[in-house]
């Protein structure tokens, strides 16, 4: 394989017919054509194809060679694949020019598992007027049922002149690996399934240090854990592991947090990404799991993991899966073990039923505490169009001893379609849910949220303009107990303009309700008191190309802010210097004007730098430094991949807060070594 398809095989393989635009003119042959081939034989499937760029040779938008590279920012091929053939299970494999890979796996169109990381190889190579590429996918890394049913599909992102395209078209109301679009592929004969199983023990050191001298006070330590994945057939996967360790794991991204609610941080840790969509019964604003809350304190911090194991079944009649994790008391964290089981079953087309039970028990906690704590769910999703879908939860908790029994649930209603969106979500959560497994921004509440977006066309519309999107959305809460209206936005977007050259730019105004029953603090030092208030803020935003080698954006809020004002300032850059360097900065500036009677201002500057020798040799390095509670951070990774899913990590950490307000730490400092070891029998 080097990327040339200029084999006699290549040569012999029948072209796939021709691509169709989905965006900017759907149905329309594609401008930058895209050929396909396929081949096959005892070992696994072969893709083969070539792409056209009309404007070489500036064409082809690269932004790093880190696998998993970003959608949106790269030119893309891609092959999806459903080896169950019902049109709800796809296998996407992607790269870029510079052969970088990116791989996920998708259900019902919508639910993406973008941590997993199947064994396959691809080799990319420039040509005069575009691109070529050859990947092998061994039959192992995928799953099937046979080779009759198959659906398949092909995708095309061609950034230079901002044009999706694909084989089998879909419409832009729905995601490209949505597998109800996809064409069959027929002609093939895989070997029947057989069994997988990937053996990845890993070694790791640590050094610590606290104070102001690097490592003069220092601790070092050293670990040894193993995963083991078994897919015992194409349907049933098994994945155990001893002594979780997540030093490799990206670092959160700091956030300055004036709303009312709390922040749901995303999971990071690929132990847990891993189909976590099974287990997704909830939205990001109430889960009854929430993977976060295993092996990491209130802060953020590590919490020693002893084992877990993971069991997960996917047929085109049903799933399920079952989760067990035991955490080790550390710190201010009680030892704890997590349960989740969870099974649903499919209906239609595209429709399916689930329950879900989710239970942690803590020990070490005192006397007469209460250490259990299970939260049940049943939910459906339903799609009886391609446009018009529904999906909901209803969920009940039990606690041990007093408090901690309650309900919660939500429904929501959405049609999305080449003209917009529009839709209607719905939210409870009573005063007494509890998901200590889970996430709840808040309790006692009732949301309301209707939204409707458009994608409008007009031909009034000036040149340098793609689209116009103009849209409404509303969050509504009121007390669950009482049914009083306690706080609200509307975020009215009256222009929004979408470019030519993939940026953008909109101006919207957001008029606020806020009724506070007792102070409330945004940022430290800025302490707004008990009222009644109802405001509107105004937002200019502007974005460059996002896949452009040196881009950006800016936004600018202004307007009242309860008592007082605020001015909020948003910016962010790009510059890829090659695929080899990339940088990144943002910085976030607010100012509070009498706000509570006092001023204040907070900065929040993140920079990131990229380098990378190819796709499998990386350095990349993060600092983040928040004057709002005076903290700074400073994360620095090697990653090398010096086989097929086998890495050694070099990860430096650097963390500390002085902030008067809160409770201050010195530095800590921490320098990890770690490798792994990928054994496929």
């Amino acid at each position: 394989m080097d990327g040339r398809l200029e084999d006699d095989a290549w040569d012999a393989a029948r072209r796939i017919g021709a691509f169709v635009q989905v965006d900017p003119a759907a149905g329309a042959p594609s401008r930058a054509p895209t050929s396909v081939r396929l081949l096959w034989d005892d070992a696994g499937l072969y893709v083969g194809a070539a792409m056209t760029d009309p404007e070489v040779p500036a064409a082809t938008r690269v932004e790093g060679l880190r696998r998993d590279f970003s959608y949106e920012t790269s030119d893309v091929f891609g092959v999806l694949l459903d080896g169950f053939g019902d049109g709800r299970f796809a296998m996407a494999f992607m790269t870029n020019p510079d052969g970088v890979q990116r791989d996920l796996l998708v259900f019902d169109g919508r639910d993406t598992d973008e941590a997993w990381n199947g064994i396959w190889r691809v080799r990319t190579a420039r040509i005069e007027d575009g691109w070529t590429v050859e990947m092998s996918i061994p039959w192992k890394t995928l799953r099937y049922l046979g080779g009759a049913r198959w659906r398949v599909n092909f995708i095309r992102e061609a950034r230079a002149i901002q044009e999706t395209s694909g084989w089998s078209p879909w419409h832009r109301g729905v995601e490209p690996w949505d597998m109800a679009f996809a064409g069959r592929l027929e002609g093939i004969a895989p070997p029947p399934p057989g069994v997988n199983a990937q053996i990845q023990p890993y070694a790791v050191g640590r050094t610590r240090s606290t104070g102001d001298v690097p490592f003069s006070d220092r601790a070092s330590t050293g670990d040894a854990g193993i995963d083991v994945k078994w897919a015992a057939t194409p349907n049933t996967v098994l994945d155990l592991t001893y002594n979780m360790d997540f030093a490799q794991a990206e670092v959160d991204r700091q956030v300055v947090n004036l709303e009312r609610f709390s922040v749901f941080f995303p999971e990071r840790r690929t132990f847990f990404l891993e189909s976590a969509g099974l287990f997704d019964t909830g939205l990001d604003v109430i889960s009854p799991f929430y993977s976060r809350r295993i092996g990491l304190d209130a802060d953020g911090s590590p919490v020693p993991v002893t084992a877990g194991a993971r069991v997960t079944h996917r047929s085109t009649r049903s799933s399920a899966g079952a989760l067990l994790v035991r955490q080790e008391g550390f710190g201010q964290a009680d030892g704890s073990v997590f349960g989740v089981g969870r099974y649903a079953r499919n209906f239609g087309a595209a429709g399916r039923l689930g329950g879900l039970v989710a239970t942690r028990h803590d020990q070490g906690l005192p006397a007469g505490a209460s250490a259990l704590n299970t939260v049940a769910a049943a939910d459906w999703f339903f799609r009886p169009t391609t446009n018009l879908f529904t999906r909901g939860m209803v969920s009940r908790s039990f606690t041990e001893g007093s408090g901690g029994d309650g309900w919660a649930g939500h429904a929501w209603v959405g049609n999305s379609a080449p003209w917009g969106y529009v839709g209607w979500l719905q939210e409870y959560i009573g005063a007494e849910w509890e998901p200590r497994s889970g996430f709840v921004f808040g309790n006692d509440v009732i949301v309301t949220s209707p939204a409707f977006s458009l994608d409008l066309r007009p031909d009034w519309l000036p040149r340098w303009a793609r689209a116009y999107t103009p849209g409404v959305t509303a969050f509504l809460f009121n007390r669950a107990s009482t049914a009083d209206f306690f706080s609200g936005s509307v975020s009215i977007r009256p222009l929004t303009l979408v470019l030519e050259n993939g940026g953008e730019v909109g101006l919207s105004l957001r008029p606020e309700w806020q009724e506070f029953d007792g102070a409330f603090q945004p940022v430290p030092g800025i302490r707004v008191p008990a009222d009644d208030y109802q405001f509107t803020r105004w937002t200019l935003s502007a974005a460059h190309d996002p896949s452009a080698n040196v881009t950006g954006g800016v936004q600018y809020t202004t307007g009242p802010f309860y008592d007082g004002s605020l001015d909020r300032s948003e910016v962010s850059a790009k510059a890829v210097l090659s695929p080899h360097v990339a940088g990144f900065v943002s910085w976030e500036m607010n100012r509070f004007h009498d706000v509570g009677g006092s001023d204040g201002t907070t900065h929040l500057l993140t920079p990131e730098l990229r380098l990378a020798l190819d796709p499998r040799l990386e350095l990349a390095g993060i600092w983040q430094y928040n004057t709002a509670i005076d903290a700074s951070s400073l994360n620095v990774r090697v990653s090398w991949e010096f086989r097929p899913l086998s890495f050694l990590y070099v990860v430096y950490n650097d963390n500390a807060s002085l902030d008067s307000a809160l409770e201050p730490f010195p530095a800590r400092r921490q320098l990890i070594v770690k490798g792994t070891w990928l054994w496929q029998p």
